[in-house]
């Protein structure tokens, strides 16, 4: 996942280091220089693929060098950095913010490295202040690492650990629908000097940045692969367990890309082949990563001694798959671990060096990840349903599509307008009881199939507001249809299930005329 170094260039950082060897005079900042050339230098080899930015701080912030995969640049501005004034923590996160939403969106799974020197620059009321401005937590799934460049028994370390916690607390609680990433560190260096702190910087690297190998079967075949980025374990609303991606994927089955269609995919992942034998391990990663990019416009061009050192180039069961998916215009689904599946389609780049490889694309956990298909784990082949008029093998009880339910959304317009109709209807109960119902469940249908399930829960929300809304004089009814379709809009026990259909509930009520 994408990486943000943020660095204290405040003064403080300049402060010199003491030290034994008086031939070399070190600053807090050298330091994390050295620090950071560490880091850069663990990605050159297990990471490359790797995307990182560096934003320097003081009172204000600056971007330094935007996200790159060319690490050299990072190298090249170290011992150019400005020193800045005081350090202001939750300005630099804010710009941080800012970038991340400019260049990756609110879904792209990120890290933030803090780097900074321990000193806060205020007092304990400064602090408090402090951690109340933090603009934490973020919009997007995010983990943050402190690396306090500072001795561990100094006073103002132990002032600022409740900070540093409070940020790594507060990103830890950025909650996806999608699934979840896990919490960041802090990581103190043992002693205040290149070893000590370079020493913290390779535990940081070894625990967050691990690269993820796994075999990639199909019947007999089977090739040893890595999946860049790493995934990470998943769960999802509705469903308690927490999944995580098997070391064995197999190709179960194989769908054309018309019926499969766009289920929502929580991760996508780059299938890099191991080297095969014979050849230079290093170069080829290095030069298959440096050709095969994530994100647009980050591609170079290359020479035909590089596009001869592909592994794409060599034969590998991954190349025969590809071609095969790409040639037949279909795509594999894969068996991630119990109850869990993702697509495998083939990518190309879209550039002179025309690098290519597969794409898994993770969905949901649960076997109802792609609704129109039905159950995937009741999927089955193509000779056993040759019977039913559909195409492909599904249960016969389907009567719908990922594009049939009757509502189209490419405009925002279009969403805005369905949504007042249901509650347009629900300002109109008990009479319109039966059409609210009706196009909740239309409305339900599409937003599970596109894997729009935050909708749904925004309908809840509205209803209920509806509900509170009321006036005093309402028939008991209106409330308590309200009230039960907000209720089944959420309940976790049928959110997934695109063959549920909602009920009004049953109720009846007499009017009693009393004498007086």
């Amino acid at each position: 996942m994408p990486t943000v170094i943020l660095l204290d260039v405040s003064l403080s950082m300049s402060r010199p280091v003491p030290s034994s060897d008086s031939t070399e005079s070190q600053t807090r900042l050298t330091i994390a220089s050295a620090a950071i050339n560490t880091f850069l230098d663990y990605l050159c080899v297990h990471t490359k693929l790797e995307y990182v930015a560096l934003v320097t701080f003081s009172s204000a912030y600056e971007v330094a060098i935007p996200f790159t995969r060319e690490y050299d640049n990072i190298r090249a501005k170290l011992p150019h950095l400005e020193e800045g004034d005081k350090t202001c923590i939750e300005t630099a996160l804010l710009g941080v913010n800012q970038l991340i939403l400019n260049e990756w969106g609110y879904q792209t799974p990120m890290q933030i490295i803090l780097v900074t020197d321990g000193s806060c620059g205020v007092g304990t009321i400064g602090r408090n202040r402090i951690m109340q401005a933090l603009p934490l937590p973020p919009t997007f799934p995010v983990r943050i690492h402190v690396l306090p460049v500072v001795a561990p028994h100094d006073t103002c370390l132990q002032q600022a650990m409740p900070l540093y916690q409070k940020i790594v607390d507060l990103a830890s609680n950025t909650n996806s629908s999608t699934g979840n990433i896990s919490r960041g560190a802090i990581y103190c260096p043992d002693q205040l000097n290149v070893p000590g702190v370079v020493a913290a910087m390779t535990r940081l690297c070894e625990q967050q940045y691990q690269e993820f190998w796994c075999s990639l079967k199909c019947g007999q075949l089977e090739a040893r692969v890595q999946l860049f980025p790493a995934p990470q374990p998943a769960s999802h609303e509705g469903l308690s367990a927490t999944y995580t991606i098997s070391h064995q994927l197999h190709v179960i089955g194989f769908i054309t890309q018309q019926e499969l269609g766009t289920p929502i995919a929580i991760s996508k992942h780059l299938i890099i082949p191991q080297a095969q034998a014979g050849n230079n391990n290093n170069t080829n990663r290095e030069n298959y990563g440096s050709k095969t990019p994530t994100k647009e416009g980050s591609s170079t061009d290359g020479s035909t001694d590089e596009d001869m050192s592909d592994p794409s180039k060599v034969p590998n069961f991954c190349v025969l798959l590809h071609g095969a998916l790409k040639v037949e215009g279909m795509s594999a689904i894969v068996q991630l671990g119990s109850d869990w599946w993702g697509t495998l389609s083939a990518w190309c780049e879209v550039s002179r060096a025309r690098r290519s490889c597969l794409l898994l694309s993770v969905l949901r956990p649960g076997a109802s990840a792609a609704p129109w298909l039905g159950a995937l784990d009741q999927l089955g082949p193509a000779e056993e349903n040759a019977t039913n008029a559909e195409t492909f093998p599904v249960r016969s009880w389907r009567s719908y599509s990922g594009g049939g339910s009757g509502c189209a959304w490419a405009r925002p317009h279009a969403l805005l307008a369905d949504v007042q109709k249901v509650l347009r209807h629900a300002r109109k109960l008990p009479d319109k009881t039966p059409h609210l119902y009706k196009e909740l469940n239309r409305l339900r249908r599409a937003a599970i199939s596109l894997g729009f399930s935050e909708l749904l829960t925004c309908v809840g929300s509205a209803l209920e507001r509806e509900c509170a809304a009321l006036p005093g004089g309402a028939p008991p009814d209106c409330a308590l249809q309200l009230a039960h379709a907000a209720a089944a809009l959420r309940d976790p026990r049928t959110a997934l299930d695109i063959k549920h259909t909602l009920q009004p509930l049953a109720t009846n009520f007499t009017v009693t005329s009393m004498s007086h």
